[in-house]
């Protein structure tokens, strides 16, 4: 097995889909020995034209370096993997950099996984797209002992030079890219479902964009206000109440209903303020919203 990363910066990449191959490049282009196994072939192939080695099994790959970098589907892709290929004995002063997206529970199950079987462990998500890592703008949340991140921090700051360190709590790389995903992701499909609505009531499309952009210049410090008033636990202090918002989701409703399209996110969103309603928040702050959303609600 390698020494440590420092020292030669040799690296296994298991899992080549648009980010795993984005990552293999990125190490590549970074002056990394760089192994790779993927159930496709082919996408091996591409990267060896790259300088890749190519690994014939995902048992090749992890005894081929003593870092490996994991990045699946899901974690039953890996599990499978593991079973498949006999892995349970492998893990043996390997340090798994896992970027696959989990559960908490498998996250959990997963770290002891691989300490019983004598690995070390730093898991972590991606929240860029491949052609920004290696860039100011890659970014990498990741958890893990001190002593094991520090070992990974070359590999790291190669995909993200200011990858974020988030302790100790192998969870909270999975929670808190969730967490933004509710954000990005959401505001994603609004923006489309505003599309929708523009294109059945008549609108050209680059009149839309124009305006979303406009439009769009206030969220970024609105949602630093939000997330502020919610810290400091201020809902009360207002320039728009939750029934203001409300109402002009029923007007949105209402529109969209007319013009035929499928109501399927407005319901969503008039879920959220009958609940807000119902516990009585209609006359406080948007930032309110979070006692609909906390734990035990």
């Amino acid at each position: 097995m390698n020494q440590h990363a420092g020292a030669n910066h040799a690296v296994s990449v298991i899992g080549l889909g648009a980010m795993g191959a984005g990552i293999a490049r990125t190490l590549l282009d970074a002056g990394c020995q760089v192994s790779v196994w993927n159930r496709s072939r082919g996408k091996v192939d591409e990267l060896v034209s790259r300088g890749a080695v190519a690994c014939d099994s995902p048992l090749e790959a992890v005894q081929a370096n003593t870092y490996v970098i994991v990045c699946l589907t899901d974690y039953a892709a890996w599990q499978a993997i593991i079973e498949a290929n006999g892995l349970d004995d492998c893990f043996d002063g390997t340090c798994i950099i896992q970027l696959t997206t989990g559960t908490l529970d498998t996250v959990q199950d997963h770290a002891a996984f691989i300490e019983r079987h004598g690995g070390r462990l730093a898991d972590g998500a991606v929240m860029c797209y491949p052609s920004d890592l290696g860039t100011e703008t890659g970014s990498l949340l990741m958890a893990g002992s001190p002593a094991v991140l520090e070992e990974c921090d070359p590999f790291l700051r190669l995909l993200a030079p200011t990858w974020t360190n988030l302790g100790e709590d192998i969870r909270k790389p999975t929670i808190l890219s969730r967490a933004l995903m509710v954000d990005v992701g959401l505001s994603l499909i609004g923006i489309v479902n505003g599309v929708a609505i523009a294109q059945a009531g008549g609108i050209s499309l680059d009149v839309f964009m124009q305006h979303t952009k406009d439009v769009s210049a206030i969220i970024p410090a609105e949602k630093i206000r939000l997330i502020e008033a919610i810290r400091d636990g201020n809902t009360e202090e207002t320039q728009a109440t939750i029934n203001t918002w409300g109402e002009g989701q029923k007007a949105v409703r209402a529109i969209a209903q007319s013009l035929g399209t499928n109501l399927v996110f407005q319901d969503a969103v008039k879920l959220v303020f009958e609940e807000a309603e119902k516990r009585g928040l209609s006359k406080k702050d948007l930032a309110a919203l979070a006692e609909v959303f906390a734990p035990g609600s």
